[in-house]
């Protein structure tokens, strides 16, 4: 996402996504331990035909939560780039060949700089 969303015009920035300004009292700990993350996922890969929209979804915020491999003589032990992802909600939009997955992800890391602005707090 660019830092702009509205300003398609401008060259700006891009990050892996933006902190949801609205309130999800839903979620328990919300505010507190959890927040919400608005994320656009481009699928690049071949789907196969019989995957589910769930499955596929499921998937991808299983990939993103993957640790970076450990590099050689670190001590300390990898942690996942965006935090604990779990997923919210998400909708799957298909134009042509390409795969967007459009998703809010729940993480435990309220100030990330891979995403733009922080977490409220409540």
């Amino acid at each position: 996402m660019s830092e702009y969303e509205s300003l398609g015009h401008l060259e700006a920035k891009t990050k892996s996504g933006r902190y949801h300004g609205s309130m999800f009292w839903d979620i328990p700990g919300f505010a507190s331990k959890k927040w919400v993350v608005a994320a656009r996922i481009l699928v690049e890969d071949e789907v196969p035909e019989n995957t589910s929209d769930n499955e596929l979804i499921e998937g991808c915020v299983d990939y993103i939560n993957q640790p970076p491999p450990r590099k050689k003589y670190q001590k300390k032990k990898p942690v996942p780039k965006f935090g604990k992802l779990e997923l919210y909600k998400a909708q799957i939009k298909k134009e042509e060949d390409k795969i967007l997955i459009l998703a809010l992800l729940v993480t435990n890391d309220r100030k990330n700089k891979h995403f733009w602005g922080r977490g409220i707090i409540g």
